[in-house]
């Protein structure tokens, strides 16, 4: 019925313009009207980098301006050159014409401009109708069980028209959109309505300095903020929550979303597996590991005993046992937990050792530990070399599959792959 509407108008108004305004002007502008239906789609990508650097950070407006301000730009310059080519034509039959040659002119000119005006809102339509096309396909997986805004109702009752009238196969064969918007869309629509794969999300390789980032934190445990998308709330209430230009201007964040291959965070959402950066073996989540770590520090220390060693476990047990090691893509390091790494363990067995809290929990629904050191990590062919504010440089090497060795205050320390 929507569709029905919007065409009987611009037939209407289209038609009754192209009378007013004749048929040269029609004409041009009607081929104006052609050439941006087509070129809006692929000149959009270049305007939104240009709203972005003239301080337009809202993402969403930013994509909804970007192929209406194009075809709206191509039609100023058709439309321009329309008025030119009138007062040139108009002017010979206006000053140089016999009067009834004049006359003749005009009612043609006024007549065949109905005819073009006609053609003009069947362009019209079809760019109306493959905007709202593709629009809807991004509209129709953020909406909310519960209730949605006016605007986001409309597009998607427009797009379900489309539907009935069979004129979605016209509107999305004459204007495309690049893979990255549908991908995009299916990515928010994933999250939207999966909550248990919002929580995954931390753990994409791209995302993990993002969880390190104290302005990006503040916003995503915002208690006003926090329990929108959980909830499946009403996608107006998310746009315009205040936090939301903050996450929008955070440098790191436009970093990350310029960086992120969409088609490999979709698959690592689904399999929780990301392909692209399994080809780093190094990038990702670290757990110490007891057990490997003693055998590490036994291999070190050949006159170490069987109660050393004992004594040593329960010493990281109670100390370091959450420990984690993150290594981004980026070429960042964060070592987390709860308490300062002891010191050398040879000096600790000789200590006498009497726990008196019991052990930090380690994994399940448990808060992640806080971040003790950041560094950095670089690769140089096989090698591997981690550098940690306040504790120096050191080597990283896999003594066996899923296990990374390395020193951490002057200890040897093993690390277990969490994922």
């Amino acid at each position: 019925m929507t569709i029905w509407a919007l065409a009987i108008c611009l037939f209407v108004i289209v038609g009754a313009l192209g009378r007013q305004v004749g048929a040269i002007r029609m004409s041009i502008s009607c081929a104006g009207a052609v050439l941006g239906l087509f070129l809006s789609g692929p000149l959009s990508g270049h305007l939104r980098s240009v709203l972005g650097t003239v301080g337009v950070k809202d993402p969403v407006l930013v994509w909804a301006l970007a192929a209406p301000l194009v075809f709206l730009a191509i039609m100023l310059v058709f439309n321009s050159m329309a008025v030119a080519v009138y007062l040139k034509v108009s002017g010979y039959y206006k000053h140089r014409a016999p009067d009834d040659v004049r006359m003749r002119w005009e009612r043609l000119d006024g007549n065949l401009g109905l005819c073009v005006g006609l053609v003009a809102a069947v362009v019209y339509l079809i760019a109306g109708s493959a905007y709202v096309y593709h629009a809807g396909y991004l509209t129709r997986q953020l909406e909310s069980p519960n209730e949605n805004p006016v605007w986001l109702k409309i597009v998607n009752k427009m797009r379900e028209d489309l539907a009935g009238t069979g004129f979605d196969r016209a509107a999305a064969g004459v204007a495309s959109v690049s893979p990255k918007f549908n991908q995009t869309a299916d990515l928010l629509g994933l999250l939207y309505h999966n909550r248990e794969l919002q929580s995954r999300l931390q753990d994409y390789p791209l995302f993990m300095s993002l969880a390190e980032n104290g302005e990006v934190q503040s916003v995503l445990t915002n208690e006003t903020f926090a329990v929108l998308l959980p909830a499946e709330t009403n996608i107006s209430l998310i746009l315009k929550h205040p936090s939301m230009p903050t996450l929008y201007g955070n440098g790191e964040v436009q970093r990350v979303l310029q960086e992120l291959d969409h088609a490999d965070l979709l698959n690592f959402l689904k399999t929780g597996r990301s392909e692209k950066y399994a080809q780093e073996p190094l990038i990702g989540r670290w757990q110490l590991d007891i057990a490997a770590t003693a055998r590490q520090f036994a291999k070190a220390n050949p006159k170490a005993t069987v109660t050393d060693l004992n004594r040593l476990r329960g010493v990281l047990r109670y100390r370091v046992a959450d420990y984690q090691l993150i290594t981004t893509p980026d070429e960042k390091a964060y070592l987390k937990g709860a308490q300062k790494p002891p010191a050398a363990f040879a000096q600790v067995l000789t200590q006498l050792f009497r726990p008196t809290t019991p052990p930090p929990p380690v994994g399940g629904t448990n808060p992640p530990p806080p971040t003790l050191m950041t560094g950095t990590w670089k690769k140089e062919g096989d090698k591997y070399q981690l550098t940690l504010e306040q504790g120096g440089t050191a080597d990283l090497s896999f003594v066996e599959k899923g296990r990374l060795a390395t020193v951490v205050g002057g200890n040897p320390v093993v690390f277990e792959r969490l994922d």
